[in-house]
């Protein structure tokens, strides 16, 4: 088993709460809204100018900074044997429209601290450390999400991604071309490096932690996601002069395969996620009878059978259930959930204990670029509580001691990896 030594203690203890803070505060100014928000969406100037803002604290520092065809951004700590593969640590910069100061950003200014605190010590790590700031993570402006983790992990091609439109008609691949001009970095190759292995520390996004009075947790994976669209088959009648047994009313069997799911999936343990997100109704008029219904669903498990099974039971229910309407059920897009290495999380959970912030193993609701990167390599997740559980919002909070400590932990684990 991975365990840190004392140069990572010390490391983790010179992780510097106020300057941390104050990094964070001083991005927040890119694109801050009047509630205390950010709306820094992807490949928009503004997020162009959050990542030259990371450029110039870096090359203050003496590190270089990198970018590759994704507009993923690298700042690089030398290490002693330039040759090895890196240690990736990093998160995003995007955000919601009316998105927090730390979803994402967090990540990245926490790996920032963390070569900041091995450059206060006066070391030197045997490997080479990065942090990234992935592209496009929140898929609030274009899809899809994860744009640059995936792609830099070979798990989604970049071209497919090129002719895509933005919310506001821009074409991807010009806005990707547009941002990697105006970023004051080099450009290498996307698969130019591969990780050693990689870490991510993320605000939880959930209440969890807070109610339980722990500052950090530990993940052990992360969900997966499925996007199941059912289309009930129905027809066109006039509301008044048709009676209710001669209909084919596609709401009527919506409603039905909703309330039959929820009852079928109940999950006593509360891992199961089944979200009927989005239901489009046609012709939408209060005087006819609905002859179609687009119902989309999000299906989120842990575990990739019991997403095979669920999803199974949506086409036998469906049928059964819209009768005498038709159905179609097809399946929008699919992430496969992941379990993080076992050395990576048991080096966590040491190092959590190491700097007195032990906490428990959780699985990861949200999707993360940490989900793309466990394809490739070792990856590890710490979460720490915010305030309510409150994120993609503009109250979303954290406070600066739960911040740094989970910091420390990170930073711990960070010099205990690039040293192995």
């Amino acid at each position: 088993m991975l365990r840190p030594d004392a140069k990572a203690a010390a490391v983790g203890n010179a992780v510097d709460q106020d300057r941390l803070w104050d990094l964070l505060m001083r991005l927040a100014e890119i694109g801050a809204l009047e509630n205390g928000g950010v709306n820094r969406q992807a490949l928009t100037e503004l997020d162009t100018e959050a990542k030259n803002f990371v450029i110039e604290w870096a090359r203050a520092r003496g590190f270089s900074a990198f970018q590759d065809d994704a507009a993923n951004l690298f700042v690089r700590m030398p290490g002693a044997a330039a040759s090895q593969d890196p240690l990736i640590v990093g998160s995003h910069l995007d955000s919601q429209p009316t998105g927090g100061k730390f979803d994402g950003a967090f990540g990245v200014l926490a790996g920032l601290e963390v070569l900041e605190s091995i450059r206060q010590q006066g070391l030197t790590p045997e490997r080479p450390i990065e942090v990234a700031a992935w592209t496009n993570e929140e898929a609030s402006r274009f899809l899809p999400g994860a744009t640059g983790s995936s792609a830099f992990a070979g798990t989604r091609e970049l071209s497919a991604v090129l002719d895509n439109r933005t919310v506001d008609g821009a074409r991807v691949g010009d806005e990707l071309a547009a941002s990697i001009a105006a970023t004051r970095a080099e450009l290498r190759p996307i698969h130019s490096v591969r990780p050693c292995a990689s870490l991510e520390i993320h605000i939880e996004q959930g209440p969890i932690l807070e109610q339980a009075g722990l500052p950090v947790g530990i993940v052990k994976g992360i969900q997966g996601v499925r996007r199941i669209q059912v289309e009930i088959l129905g027809e066109t009648a006039h509301a008044g002069t048709t009676p209710q047994a001669l209909r084919k009313d596609a709401l009527d069997g919506a409603a039905r395969i909703m309330v039959s799911l929820r009852s079928l999936t109940k999950d006593d343990d509360d891992i199961l996620r089944l979200t009927f997100g989005r239901i489009d109704s046609f012709p939408n008029s209060p005087g006819t009878v609905t002859d179609k219904v687009r119902l989309t669903i999000d299906l989120r498990h842990p575990d990739k059978a019991v997403m095979d099974k669920v999803e199974g039971l949506i086409r036998e229910v469906a049928p059964a259930q819209a009768h005498p309407c038709r159905t179609e059920v097809r399946v929008l897009s699919t992430v496969d959930p992941i379990a993080f290495d076992p050395s990576i999380i048991g080096l966590l959970e040491n190092c959590a204990n190491m700097m007195n912030a032990s906490g428990p193993l959780m699985l990861s609701g949200a999707g993360h670029d940490s989900l793309h990167l466990g394809r490739i390599c070792p990856t590890g997740m710490v979460f720490v509580a915010c305030e309510g559980g409150i994120s993609h919002h503009e109250a979303e909070n954290a406070k600066p001691f739960d911040l740094a400590l989970g910091t420390r932990v990170l930073a711990a684990a960070a010099w205990t990896l690039a040293n192995r």
